[in-house]
């Protein structure tokens, strides 16, 4: 429990009798109970796997937001590589506080458990994992798909388990926790399930990896999740095909050990496929030019993706006069309802349909009573003027150096 010295642990361990090491490999989240130092000490490169960097709940501490704390840790450290395996969308914000190699190995840390093909199914809905109250949005769907009668079999377990219920239903329902691609994609598709999931963001990977509609299928809304559970129910060679083709794709290219091989060829080779380094994000050239800005950005992102997990639909106002990567920091927020004032320079931003397509620009007049989630300005906004404020649910105000001058988010973290 605590932090603790790995180098003098390993050197007072009677169980460690090679003391040289050609790797030291970390992981970490801020849910962790204890925590490594001295461990560049080894004199080999050191990976830190950034674990959970996308919800934080008040068990972890009053005010400490997940990414920020990785950081810190990282700074501490001065970690030679940083891989996540769950949020590809946060590596710009490594890169931006120095670290230089970053990389996405999606789910390289998944405990591998099959199952036999399985051709013959329940036509059901399978859902296996936690619900509850950190977990808003999955229970919310999860007791709406129930009272709408849809047969639905939701439980936990052991893997061995889940992978049983996967095999032998027609759809394995998955929900992320807050735009996060989660474990529970590629078990399911292991054991032969066919993945119906959420729809995350541009900034995932998902889209590429997994490519809905040739290895699964995904929704944005309750709505649409009923809408493509209804149609697998009367159509289910379509889920089998689909589930067949991801099942022998994770053989072949998805197997975690495969993810494993590109961490040792990275770092002993160099080679690292472009696909899963940090400049695949199309905000990567945006988010590391401002890296002066990164507590600013930071205090306000963190905030966003806390309103997220916690809300289905949260939106979001942005003054014309605060910095454009702001804006493009949050683009990632798959379900987030994101607003500009008349006047943003729309043109400072990545030229990128999947960002553009993702703002709005506010009809002020019609949005003065509006009453916002999260209001974003400068202290000589004119929304900071017409009651934007008051109306308000959550606010940043931003000083003239884009400093915060005044945010009232901290009950977002307790």
């Amino acid at each position: 429990m605590g932090d603790y010295d790995l180098y003098e642990f390993v050197h007072r361990s009677n169980q460690i009798e090679d003391k040289e090491f050609d790797l030291v490999v970390v992981n970490s989240s801020i849910f962790d109970s204890c925590k490594p130092f001295n461990t560049k000490k080894f004199g080999c490169p050191t990976v830190l796997l950034a674990g959970d960097t996308h919800w934080v709940t008040p068990l972890c501490g009053h005010g400490i937001a997940p990414i920020n704390y990785l950081l810190n840790y990282c700074s501490q450290e001065n970690f030679d590589y940083v891989v996540t395996t769950y949020n590809r969308q946060h590596l710009h914000w490594f890169v931006s506080a120095g670290i230089q190699n970053a990389a996405w190995l999606p789910l390289m840390n998944m405990y591998v458990v099959t199952h036999e093909w399985v051709e013959t199914r329940e036509n059901r809905i399978a859902f296996f994992g936690r619900i509850g109250s950190f977990h808003p949005r999955r229970s919310f769907l999860i007791n709406a798909l129930r009272e709408a009668g849809l047969p639905l079999i939701a439980k936990s377990g052991t893997r061995e388990e889940g992978a049983h219920l996967f095999a032998h239903s027609l759809i394995s329902f998955n929900c992320s926790l807050n735009g996060d691609i989660n474990l529970r994609n590629l078990e399911i598709i292991s054991a032969g399930g066919f993945l119906l999931t959420d729809r995350l963001s541009f900034a995932s990977g998902f889209d590429e990896y997994l490519v809905p509609g040739l290895y699964c299928d995904t929704y944005n809304s309750y709505s649409e999740l009923v809408e493509k559970i209804k149609f697998y129910l009367e159509n289910p060679e379509s889920a089998i095909e689909i589930a067949k083709r991801a099942y022998e794709k994770f053989f072949t290219d998805w197997h975690p050990k495969y993810r494993m091989a590109d961490l040792m060829n990275w770092i002993f080779n160099g080679e690292l496929p472009d696909f899963y380094a940090a400049k695949s994000d199309p905000r990567f050239l945006i988010s590391t030019s401002s890296r002066d800005l990164i507590n600013t950005r930071l205090a306000i992102y963190e905030s966003a993706q806390e309103l997220h997990r916690l809300q289905e639909q949260p939106k979001v106002l942005v003054g014309r006069n605060c910095p454009p990567v702001i804006v493009a920091d949050l683009l990632d927020l798959q379900r987030l309802d994101l607003y500009v004032e008349p006047g943003f320079p729309l043109s400072d931003l990545p030229s990128d349909e999947k960002i553009l397509s993702r703002l709005h620009v506010a009809n002020i007049n019609s949005y003065v009573k509006e009453k916002w989630d999260l209001l974003i300005v400068k202290t000589d906004d004119q929304l900071t003027k017409f009651g934007f404020v008051s109306s308000s649910r959550f606010v940043f105000i931003l000083g003239s150096e884009n400093q915060i001058a005044f945010s009232n988010t901290k009950d977002l973290f307790t």
